[in-house]
């Protein structure tokens, strides 16, 4: 009979712990509770974290903010297929570098009919429990169409873009708190999340990462939806060739 070490059992719960208070935070879908409307602390001039990975500031919304919401449901893009398992993403392959940050990380894959959740678990010593999730969501992406900028985006700095963000149409979301940080890529038709609770794990491999991901599920560029029909091009005004008798003097 193998005897298992107290510490083990007590490693394991921490893991699944960690692992459960992310999927309750760091990677839920976005939600609208939050006071959107608030404005960020007066006394803050710090910059924004994403400005030390390229990140840029979101600017210039496609339609005005006062757009209704029908006109904005009228562009919107179907919702991308839900990956078949984190393996078919190509994830961990992308996460590789961030996963390789983890002490003998343990896999789980959660999938439902609307979330797939991909995480890596493992257990330090000295740092105690470490998780890494991404989650892929189709039907919470904040963005509507390629190049949306929902009002929300507009109004917080922890939105930002980059030049292979905006190629897929989308937006990204700096995520941080006081037990985790990640970033969100809000693409048209698709929401991808990742956090990790440990700070051996950088915000900017977490980017990369999804991006790479990101890229290989939509093709690196943008959905396009159902684009309003082009008016149809005026057909050219047949020419007519007057008749040489018709051009000439009447004839006494």
């Amino acid at each position: 009979m193998s005897i298992v070490p107290r510490r083990v059992y007590r490693a394991r719960w921490a893991v699944g712990a960690a692992a459960l208070a992310l999927a309750a935070t760091g990677c839920a879908p976005d939600s609208d509770a939050s006071a959107e409307e608030s404005p960020s602390p007066s006394g803050s001039a710090s910059a924004p974290g994403w400005s030390a990975v390229g990140g840029e500031a979101v600017t210039g919304p496609s339609l005005s903010p006062s757009a209704s919401q029908s006109e904005i449901d009228e562009r919107r893009v179907d919702a991308l297929p839900l990956p078949a398992s984190c393996e078919a993403t190509g994830i961990e392959q992308d996460a590789s570098r961030v996963l390789g940050q983890l002490e003998s990380p343990e896999f789980t894959e959660v999938r439902t009919d609307t979330r797939l959740e991909c995480s890596w678990a493992g257990f330090d010593p000295d740092e105690g429990s470490e998780v890494v999730m991404v989650t892929f969501a189709p039907e919470k992406s904040l963005v509507a169409y390629p190049g949306h900028v929902p009002v929300k985006a507009q109004r917080r700095d922890d939105f930002f873009t980059t030049g292979a963000v905006a190629s897929m149409g989308g937006i990204a979301q700096w995520d941080t708190g006081e037990m985790f940080s990640g970033v969100k890529l809000h693409l048209p038709g698709m929401l991808i999340s990742t956090t990790s609770n440990t700070p051996r794990v950088a915000t900017g491999d977490l980017l990369r990462a999804v991006t790479a991901t990101a890229q290989d599920l939509t093709g690196g560029t943008a959905q396009q939806g159902t684009a309003e029909p082009a008016p149809p091009t005026p057909a050219p005004e047949p020419t007519v060739q007057a008749d040489a008798d018709s051009t000439a003097e009447p004839r006494d």
